[in-house]
């Protein structure tokens, strides 16, 4: 199981789990109540700025604004008994378990690994604090989503990731290094559950993900068309997004991506795969990772958090529906609404290293086998335009953004560049 390394996981869309310097204002409106609270105990109050409490359709949310302006998200879990509030704090195993007072009050515990446990009490503030989070788009049903953004000009890229990714991790600073060399606006944004997007409703498939696109597109008044990448699993939300909304996308460059169906693909030629999948399944449920973390929250470096894939309960199930979705429902979906994108601007990059990241028991010609396939599905995409380009990143394994960004970073610019030909 340990010998499973986190680019195989990626590769076959598995699951190891089971900004700008503005503060961030809603577009529009919400329903929705929405407030902010303070810590009355000065020393906590000037490490941690604010908290934003707010209810979307779905569930209450929130989040917690540290002494930078730098802000986490806050998971709302059901109190413990005696308890009327209980928040987590995933990014820093944090959690608060009080109860209420008169006038919006609530006093209890704050549980803290870095800085000890102590009692403490939330107050309603006067004003929210000032925030260097990036973008905060408001969807029609009260969640956030998250967006950074970087540079200026049109068309608007969109940055997706992974299974089991985050903006930070998989995008870090390439976002800003884009829109330099492509002269525009360039926005990585967290998927529901995720950083500072809130949790959606589950399943999470690929047309709830693309919906969640167009929503956020929506709120964030950000022009469309866009051109939009994807990064293996996230190939599915970009590919999916494009078929349904056709009048909205100008370009897309998929990185590394997943294929329709590829699960099938791959067992009907390296047939152990579907035993590293089981095993995978098998471990994680024996970790119950996601009750476990909500009950116990532990910091992300913590053993059990790295055994689970993360220690953020709502990321960790929004990925596993990704995953448990992708194999019927995104797949059939994508498969329904294929369409021609004629002359669109369209470039699949393929890795070309396959030893990077394969588990130990793989042979020579199970590696042969994989990379048949991977390239067959990817030739496939292309195909899907009369523009598409595949090309082959010779020294790169499945994070081709990580490995050779530069090529990330120039295949954007060209599909931004045809984009923008038929106006010059």
């Amino acid at each position: 199981m340990k010998q499973v390394t986190a680019a195989f996981v990626m590769l076959l869309g598995l699951c190891a789990c089971g900004g700008e310097a503005a503060p961030p204002a809603p577009e529009a409106a919400s329903p929705y109540a929405d407030h902010w609270f303070a810590f009355s105990d000065p020393v906590i109050a000037e490490r941690y700025r604010g908290v934003n409490l707010y209810e979307t359709e779905r569930r209450k949310s929130g989040r917690l604004v540290l002494a930078d302006g730098s802000a986490v998200a806050l998971r709302i879990v059901t109190p413990a008994p005696g308890d009327d509030l209980t928040f987590i704090a995933p990014a820093l195993g944090l959690s608060f378990a009080a109860k209420a007072g008169s006038e919006i009050t609530w006093t209890g515990r704050l549980s803290d690994p870095e800085h000890g446990d102590a009692a403490a009490t939330l107050l309603p503030a006067a004003s929210a604090p000032a925030e260097t989070v990036g973008r905060i788009a408001v969807l029609p049903d009260g969640r956030r989503m998250h967006m950074v953004c970087a540079g200026e000009g049109i068309p608007v890229v969109i940055l997706d990731y992974g299974a089991g990714g985050t903006m930070k991790k998989d995008w870090g600073d390439l976002a800003a290094t884009i829109a330099a060399q492509a002269k525009t606006r360039v926005c990585a944004y967290d998927r529901a559950g995720r950083g500072l997007s809130d949790p959606a409703s589950t399943p999470r498939n690929a047309a709830a993900v693309a919906s969640d696109i167009d929503q956020m597109l929506t709120a964030a008044k950000i022009a469309t068309p866009v051109v939009l990448v994807g990064h293996s699993l996230g190939s599915y939300h970009v590919r999916q997004f494009a078929n349904t909304y056709a009048d909205k996308t100008a370009g897309l460059v998929l990185v590394d991506p997943s294929g329709d169906g590829q699960m099938e693909r791959f067992n009907a030629v390296i047939p152990k795969i579907q035993q590293v999948q089981d095993e995978m399944t098998s471990a994680h449920a024996k970790l119950n990772c996601i009750a476990t973390l909500l009950a116990r929250p532990v910091p992300p470096d913590d053993p059990f958090a790295q055994q689970c894939g993360g220690n953020d309960p709502d990321a960790l199930s929004a990925t596993r529906s990704e995953v448990e979705e992708m194999p019927l429902a995104s797949t059939k979906s994508l498969v329904a609404t294929r369409r021609s994108y004629g002359d669109m601007p369209l470039t699949v990059l393929t890795r070309g290293d396959y030893d990077n990241g394969m588990p130990p028991n793989f042979t020579a010609e199970d590696k042969q086998a994989m990379r048949t396939v991977w390239e067959a599905m990817h030739a496939e995409m292309a195909a899907l335009s009369t523009r598409g380009d595949q090309r082959f990143i010779l020294n790169a394994g499945h994070y081709i953004q990580r490995d050779a960004p530069e090529a990330v970073v120039a295949a954007v610019a060209d599909v931004v560049a045809a984009v923008r030909a038929p106006a010059e």
